[in-house]
């Protein structure tokens, strides 16, 4: 569980719609690729679609950190 007091927040006065922004790291072990995490986080949050208690209106992957300990990524 996540501890709210670490979570930096702000006001972006640049924001142009009426929603708030929450930027969350997902780990997985080095030997996932890029579109399979993205796929899995797609799944993820497949499970809160129609159900009226979660507010989440859509999600946008924006970085993929790679590791550089992955052996099939460096020779």
């Amino acid at each position: 569980m996540a501890d709210n007091e670490q979570v930096y927040e702000y006001i972006d006065q640049n924001m142009k719609r009426d929603e708030n922004i929450l930027t969350v790291d997902f780990y997985f072990d080095s030997d996932v690729s890029k579109e399979n995490a993205i796929d899995e986080v797609d799944k993820i949050v497949s499970l809160a679609d129609n159900k009226h208690e979660y507010k989440l209106t859509s999600h946008a992957p924006r970085i993929y950190t790679k590791s550089p300990h992955n052996e099939e990524d460096n020779g």
